[in-house]
């Protein structure tokens, strides 16, 4: 377990080594780190509820709906970055040949899930939204969160979150 300001650290330097800048396609990111995104509709009882599958091989599919909009779709990516990033290693490592699955869906009841959980939307949130950029957005915009939200191909939702908690 890593405390939130390493994981912000760590988000913002995995994205600057990939190359990503603020408000980028994701999809490109993908396909140039082995990933590929599908989408699904949630609402089909025959799909599973997966949300990234990664090979032993480190090659990995993210799972998004094809109901939600493309700044949500976003920071479920990020998100599964954050797990590709944060956990998968500690898989590899302890269970070389396995495969990780995370679940849209996590037992509330189970800590360590729980908190992987969180990991992985700090991860999010930092990636999407480095902080000095954030910040500098937050004042060359006046504080005007829809703009904001707008130059980092946010949601409102999660461009307040990220205001409120820096």
């Amino acid at each position: 377990m890593l405390p939130k300001q390493q994981v912000h650290a760590f988000a913002e330097a995995v994205a600057d080594e990939l190359g990503y800048r603020p408000g980028e396609p994701l999809d490109l990111l993908l396909s140039k780190i082995g990933g590929r995104l599908a989408y699904r509709d949630l609402f089909d009882a025959t799909m599973n509820a997966d949300s990234i599958k990664v090979d032993p091989s480190g090659t990995f599919t993210i799972f998004v709906s094809g109901l939600t909009s493309e700044v949500r779709d976003r920071f479920t990516i990020a998100h599964e970055l954050g797990h590709y990033f944060l956990h998968f290693p500690l898989v590899r490592r302890a269970h070389p040949d396995a495969m990780m699955v995370a679940t849209r869906w996590v037992d509330e009841t189970n800590g360590d899930l729980r908190r992987a959980e969180w990991e992985a939307n700090w991860f999010a949130a930092a990636f999407l939204m480095p902080l000095q950029p954030f910040k500098d957005a937050l004042a060359a915009h006046d504080n005007d969160i829809r703009e904001v939200a707008l130059l980092f191909g946010v949601s409102l939702h999660a461009a307040d979150i990220r205001r409120n908690t820096i």
